[in-house]
């Protein structure tokens, strides 16, 4: 175990020909600082050691004193990051639940010390895994910023930018996310704080595709970690088994600020964690797995995500409420305008172009449009309404969609009637994302299994 562990040698080498957008980080700029004294025989020079200063503490409602490094401060008071304060962590669910006012900032810093803490865990609890302190860092600072590209009302615009047709469900916040980070780097000239924390171009790599969750566009594999760290990849977003710091972190954070009870506890699961290598598909790969003790906690944090979404998520108001929203942005679509830095003007549909026009965009739409005339009369109409709580109104519930000639009719002769889909499950569709987790017992650590789980309810 311990030798197939061993980073290969060329886990530093530059890459050569990246050429995706996505991938490509700018070459870093040297940063020692240099003192000179006139002599005789010239200019003599002399190096001089920089340190960085110490972690800085934040005090959380979820997490209480946690501390982050000085790099992930120095980002947490940018523009871009500081745009979080006005993004709601659940959109117009304040419409319904008054307590879920607060925002994606706070999502953010907890999820970054989540994802520090995990790794701090195995690397206590595994010494030959070889993990580092700049995959530790590395994982601190996309857990950071794994959220960044949010548009406003966080999830809803998503759903606003489908409707205008321009991504239909390729659509993805994460690679926003990707395009903002870089764009944050660049504007606040933070290259030579992260080559004094020891980050060089492939650590910008790996940030990247842990944010990203998957390998980044124009490439079929992961890069930025060879495979004996693939594990990594699994902590701030998990596309496998749903199991990830992301999660722990807004489950959390959303039951405490509504005060609904969610029977999770995170810290089990960071603690009877391992990594065992797996052969899958005729490909050896390093995972995360965890001891069987704990699978009924793991079970409490995917029905804690059932009951958010019903009772919280997918509210019937709160589904209300967003179909109003989105139907007042396309109407503000034609007369809102956002500049970029270059002068250049944008629609609220095309502003992800330019980063520096899609930061503008904020949960503060909803004032510029009712307030100040931004976005048309219709667009203030709807919002208006939205304010005095002058909802659409709401029929009825229905658990299969009726394809008799009546619906059809019924449908026909009211074009305003809309159907909004609700969608309850454990995060992987009709399937249990415990089925792909594996399992191991204290007794053999190294032969894990898997246990086939039950549907979600429907």
């Amino acid at each position: 175990m311990s030798n197939g562990l061993t980073p290969r040698p060329s886990h530093r080498k530059k890459l050569e020909g990246v050429e995706s957008p996505l991938v490509t980080a700018k070459r870093m700029k040297p940063v020692l600082s240099l003192t000179s004294s006139d002599s005789d025989e010239g200019m003599e020079r002399s190096l001089v050691s920089v340190t960085l200063p110490p972690p800085k503490t934040f005090h959380d409602m979820v997490h209480q004193n946690i501390e982050l490094p000085y790099i992930c401060y120095k980002i947490i008071n940018t523009p871009q990051f500081s745009r979080l304060r006005n993004l709601k962590q659940l959109g117009v669910c304040y419409f319904v639940y008054p307590s879920a006012s607060h925002n994606r900032f706070e999502h953010c810093i907890g999820t970054a010390y989540l994802a520090g803490k995990y790794c701090r865990t195995l690397q206590r609890n595994q010494p030959e895994l070889l993990i580092d302190t700049n995959d530790i860092l590395c994982l601190e600072i996309a857990g950071l910023c794994h959220d960044i590209g949010h548009g406003p009302f966080s999830h809803l615009w998503e759903n606003f930018m489908e409707r205008c047709a321009l991504f239909g469900n390729k659509y993805s916040h994460e690679e926003i996310s990707i395009q903002m980070f870089d764009f944050m780097i660049e504007d606040n000239k933070l290259w030579e704080l992260f080559e004094l924390s020891g980050l060089d171009q492939q650590d910008i790599i790996f940030i990247k595709e842990a944010i990203f969750g998957r390998p980044l566009p124009g490439y079929t594999k992961l890069i930025g970690r060879e495979p004996q760290k693939y594990f990594l990849y699994q902590i701030i977003s998990n596309d496998e088994t749903k199991i990830d710091v992301d999660k722990f972190d807004y489950l959390l954070r959303d039951s405490k600020q509504l005060n609904i009870t969610v029977a999770f506890e995170y810290e089990r699961v960071m603690e009877n964690t391992r990594v065992v290598l797996v052969e899958e598909e005729g490909e050896s790969k390093w995972k995360l797995a965890y001891r069987q003790k704990i699978f009924e906690n793991l079970e409490d944090l995917f029905r804690g995500r059932y009951r958010m979404h019903q009772a919280v998520y997918q509210h019937r108001v709160d589904r209300i409420v967003e179909e109003m929203v989105i139907d007042a942005l396309v109407a503000a679509e034609p007369y809102f305008q956002v500049s970029a830095n270059d002068g250049t003007m944008y629609k609220l549909s095309t502003a992800y172009n330019d980063p520096s026009a899609f930061m503008k965009l904020t949960d503060l739409l909803m004032e510029y449009i009712l307030n100040w005339g931004c976005g048309g009369l219709e667009a203030a109409f709807i919002f208006n309404r939205i304010q005095r709580r002058d909802l659409y109104q709401y029929f009825g519930y229905l658990k299969e969609l009726p394809k008799d000639e009546g619906w059809n009719k019924l449908v026909k002769n009211y074009p305003k009637l809309v159907l909004i889909h609700t969608n309850f499950n454990y995060g992987k569709g009709r399937e249990n994302p415990l089925s792909f987790a594996l399992f191991f017992d204290k007794s053999q650590p190294k032969e894990t299994y898997r246990v086939k789980c039950s549907a979600p309810p429907a």
